[in-house]
């Protein structure tokens, strides 16, 4: 017996046709992983295939195109982007078949996969990523950290990759969403305004898991760098006046063109590995508003409130109901 109240549901669009009314009686489980930096976003659909009929004439084909959007049912839509095709997934054992149907929001059609070396002279971080981004007939969004690079090189990387370096190298989170890439700074997306309160005791809260940690975190930072005004290396140092007991980081082996080169490469490192000083998860019931690169507020769990990034999450709609669990990290504007 149903309680009345409106149901989670999800709309899955498949080379252009709504598949959703086809796809509900046979399944199982509609997930879709969010990613903040550095990896691309899935979806995973899981039907049984109780006449064969996906392994045979309903099977798809890798590359082919697919949208999906969550409805939370109380008027919340989580339009999760365009996906294509991974390889489908048949299995099955003495509970019966199922065909498992994955999508990458990383295009697979586009060059993505192959490795290149390209030198990028006296551009900008802008430039760059736009040269990128219109190589691969994307378009680019974000924040910019603007810099200036006498020289960077793309050895033998796939251009996500290189991107992810170059983000991590002057204060960026990257990621690909759709047709866009997103090249955006630390400072844009840990200093937004809390998209969600968590309250400690709220019914909607599943389960959670904090913790704090002074391994592998740093109070300062150290890069040497080429002055070529006075012809000599001068050292760049940076404190992290929230981190009191970590370790010194050194950047070494590297040449770094200025100050601001310094600069920007210790902040990146320290950001990274200081925004791990907190971390956790937290279990819900389907929410929304739970996505990676948003702010949560935690109220009431004692010295482990605050604000707290959503580093990733996943949504996941089952015969038990819609739930969005998130891996939390320090937010730290």
């Amino acid at each position: 017996m149903t309680s009345g109240l409106p149901q989670p549901y999800f709309q899955l669009m498949y080379r252009g046709t709504d598949i959703s009314g086809d796809l509900d009686p046979m399944t199982t489980s509609v997930s879709y992983a969010d990613q903040l930096h550095g990896e691309a976003d899935e979806i995973e659909v899981t039907v049984q295939d109780k006449d064969g009929r996906w392994k045979g004439s309903w099977h798809p084909e890798h590359g082919d195109e697919m949208e999906l959007t969550i409805f939370d049912g109380q008027g919340g839509i989580l339009p999760c982007g365009a996906f294509e095709m991974d390889e489908p997934e048949a299995s099955g054992d003495r509970g019966g078949d199922l065909m498992t149907i994955r999508g990458l929001a990383a295009p697979i059609s586009k060059p993505l996969r192959s490795k290149k070396t390209v030198a990028y002279e006296k551009q900008t971080t802008r430039s760059i990523v736009s040269a990128v981004a219109g190589r691969l007939g994307m378009s680019f969004q974000g924040d910019i950290n603007e810099l200036f690079h006498e020289r960077v090189t793309q050895r033998r990387e796939r251009d996500l990759e290189f991107l992810k370096r170059l983000g991590e190298e002057t204060g960026h989170y990257v990621n690909l969403r759709g047709s866009s890439v997103i090249f955006t700074s630390f400072a844009s997306i840990d200093g937004q305004t809390p998209a969600q309160l968590i309250y400690h005791g709220d019914r909607s809260l599943i389960d959670y898991s904090f913790k704090f940690q002074s391994n592998d975190t740093y109070s300062k930072g150290k890069a040497t760098y080429l002055d070529e005004r006075k012809g000599r290396n001068n050292e760049y140092e940076e404190e992290d006046p929230r981190v009191t007991t970590g370790d010194t980081m050194r950047i070494s082996g590297e040449r770094l063109e200025s100050a601001s080169h310094a600069q920007a490469r210790v902040k990146s490192k320290m950001h990274f590995a200081n925004r791990k000083a907190f971390s956790g998860s937290v279990t819900q019931v389907g929410s929304v508003r739970l996505l990676a690169g948003t702010v949560a507020n935690l109220i009431g769990f004692g010295r482990y409130s605050g604000n707290r990034l959503v580093n990733s999450s996943t949504h996941t709609l089952g015969r038990d109901g819609y739930t969005s669990a998130a891996e939390l990290v320090d937010a730290r504007a």
